[in-house]
């Protein structure tokens, strides 16, 4: 999976990871529990831009990573590596 876009708060994180399928919208507490808010069927988008030009309407553009950067779980840890990358 990939991250695409992190936003920090004082609880946690909230952002976009990719799968092979679909983008899911998180929150992760600083406790580490992971909620799901949403997911969106790469097949509703042309391409990752088109996906991005539609969120950047909800979320801010400046919170999606110039690159996506790979990670292997949603953990503080792996998100943490991610912001710094």
């Amino acid at each position: 999976m990939k991250i695409i876009n992190i936003r920090l708060y004082r609880t946690g994180y909230t952002g976009i990871f990719e799968e092979d399928d679909k983008y899911v919208l998180f929150n992760l507490s600083k406790n580490g529990k992971l909620k799901k808010i949403n997911e969106y069927n790469k097949e509703e988008y042309v391409d990752y831009n088109h996906f991005v030009g539609m969120m950047s309407k909800f979320i801010p553009y400046g919170s999606f990573l110039k690159e996506p950067v790979k990670i292997e779980s949603i953990t503080i840890e792996d998100l943490e590596k991610a912001l710094s990358s």
